[in-house]
């Protein structure tokens, strides 16, 4: 029993201390905040729902930069929109104790009037203009272009094969009053070009390479060096060496023509051209030039004797009684320079020069350019091209400067020896007024080049004959040789008018977007001009053929006489053409 009585008092005082426990949590504070009346609830709320205002966490969010209105400009491009956007500001509506219910802790959704629109009208293409500023942070919805660099139809092509290339930005023409791009991309500075494009064939850009040198040259230039390789007009030789008579009568007769009565120095002549010169505009309408060219200085020698040959030299001589000038008896005659059976040793050299050069100093003028589309290019496919026209004028300078030179030795015997020095020099300078017609095509990488240019003026005419003997080598040496004499030794000078034109035409394909290779042929035409082979006389007065140290008597033949000829030179050009 005692045990029985224990275990329900033991289990009496667990179910109080249960009880108790249960009284105190249910009656604590917190309890009784989370369980009070529903009215107090209800104006707690009421009262923070009140005094609500929009706050807008940008905690988390990372600040925009925009651009200020003075840098930024939006373009509309779009009528307004209807009058229901109009508006200029929208309406919050604050929620108050009107918009909730009093028995629902429910929110009623507020309802907006309208909104405001970002602009009055629709964008359909909105662009941001950079005014100066190197970086800026576009607004929504906004398309920002960024510069495009092409190289143009006179340049390196871009862009999908076609007359639509985008390489061809400016159509290489146009109409007139209008602003236009250029086949590089450049516009006109005055922003007409009524008679077509005239960048077409030409570079511009700003950021090129240009020469310096302490100064740097202006802006918009060009330069070409080509290598020359030429052939001309050759100079004209009477028989200047043989092996006897050029005629039957004994001795010697029938000789064979050993140097002469021919023509020398009509090929193989090296050179080179220069031409550069700067633009005055940016649309390439006016500039300046100037040219030089150089022909090298081309030689032809003969040399003959000392050996067991003979050697002569052909003249024609007069009879004593026709020294007053009557060349009714004359005779094919021979001066001997080597003839071992005759006791005439010696020797003989020739040396015919001849140089050609001048330059030029024009102003050049747009006149005309063209645009159009092939309908096959080198890609097989339609291709646009380009062609510029121009006018040139100003003055240029051409010379023409040869010469002959005789050197003879011989020994007589054992006793007499004689030194013959001739010469027979020519120089002709033209100076007169120079007008040009250019043109150029250019398709894709290639271009044609088409130059007629002709000059009219005045051509400085020169001749010069001299010679000396040296007897005996005793000096001094005696005026007078064998064919120039006392009677036609001097200097004679006198002008006449010339003409001189000329045709270029130049192949070219673009190495770089200012690098041109090229190729090309000209030739060149010069009127009355004299050549030193037409200034030779071989009729002589043997009375002035100098013998001894003795001066000799002045007599009629060799005579000289100005000898008018033409003169024409042509040839290939290989070059490299260099814009700026």
């Amino acid at each position: 029993m005692t045990t029985v009585s224990q275990r329900l008092n033991k289990t009496f005082w667990i179910m109080l201390t249960a009880i108790f426990a249960v009284s105190a949590i249910t009656t604590s504070p917190l309890a009784y905040a989370q369980n009070g009346s529903t009215s107090s609830q209800d104006d707690l709320e009421e009262s923070a729902r009140a005094s609500w205002q929009p706050v807008r966490d940008l905690s988390r969010r990372t600040p925009k930069v925009r651009p200020s209105s003075a840098q930024v400009q939006l373009v509309d491009y779009e009528t307004p929109v209807a009058t229901a956007s109009k508006t200029s500001s929208a309406k919050r509506v604050r929620p108050t104790s009107g918009n909730w219910n009093q028995g629902n802790t429910q929110r009623q959704a507020p309802v907006r009037t309208n909104v405001r629109p970002a602009s009055a009208t629709v964008l359909a293409q909105p662009v941001m203009q950079h005014t100066g500023m190197q970086h800026t942070v576009p607004l929504d919805g906004h398309v920002t272009f960024e510069p495009m660099h092409d190289s143009g139809c006179d340049a390196m092509p871009m862009g999908n094969c076609g007359c639509n290339d985008m390489g061809c930005d400016g159509g290489c023409g146009g109409s007139c009053g209008v602003g236009m791009g250029g086949c590089d991309g450049i516009g006109c500075s005055s922003g007409s070009c009524c008679n077509g494009d005239p960048m077409c064939g030409e570079y511009k850009d700003c950021d090129s390479l240009r020469p310096c040198l302490t100064l740097c040259w202006p802006q918009d230039g060009w330069f070409s060096a080509e290598y020359l390789m030429w052939w001309q007009d050759g100079v004209d030789l009477p028989p200047l060496a043989s092996t006897g008579r050029l005629s039957d009568r004994t001795p010697l007769e029938n000789g064979s023509i050993l140097y002469g009565n021919n023509s020398v120095l009509d090929d193989d002549l090296d050179g080179y051209r220069f031409d550069g010169g700067f633009w005055f505009d940016n649309c390439h309408t006016w500039g300046i030039g100037a040219g030089f060219f150089q022909l090298d200085r081309s030689y032809d020698r003969f040399s003959g004797g000392n050996d067991n040959s003979t050697l002569v030299r052909p003249i024609i001589t007069v009879l004593e009684d026709d020294n007053a000038g009557s060349l009714d008896d004359l005779t094919e005659g021979v001066a001997l320079v080597n003839d071992p059976t005759r006791e005439h040793v010696g020797d003989l050299n020739i040396t015919v020069d001849s140089q050609l050069s001048g330059w030029d100093l024009y102003l050049r003028h747009f006149t005309k350019a063209n645009s159009g589309c092939t309908g096959v290019g080198p890609c097989c496919c339609p291709t646009p091209w380009c062609s510029r026209s121009e006018h040139r004028i100003g003055f240029r300078q051409v010379e023409l400067d040869e010469g002959i030179g005789i050197n003879s030795s011989v020994l007589v015997g054992s006793s007499l020896s004689f030194a013959l020095d001739e010469s027979f020099r020519t120089n002709n300078q033209f100076n007169g007024i120079d007008v040009g017609w250019y043109h150029t095509r250019t398709m894709n990488y290639w271009s044609f080049d088409l130059g007629l240019r002709i000059a009219a003026g005045n051509t400085r005419q020169r001749v010069r004959i001299d010679g000396s003997t040296v007897v005996n080598q005793t000096a001094p040496a005696v005026q007078g040789g064998l064919l120039a004499l006392n009677s036609n030794i001097g200097t004679y000078e006198r002008d006449e008018f010339s003409v001189l034109p000329e045709l270029n035409m130049k192949l070219g394909y673009q190495l770089t977007d200012q690098l041109k290779a090229t190729f090309g042929y000209t030739f060149l035409y010069w009127s009355n001009v004299v050549r030193p082979g037409d200034q030779i006389e071989r009729i002589i007065d043997q009375d002035q053929v100098p013998n001894s140290n003795a001066d000799t008597p002045t007599g009629v033949f060799p005579r000289f006489a100005f000898d008018n000829t033409d003169y024409w030179a042509q040839g290939l050009n290989f070059g490299l053409d260099y814009r700026w």
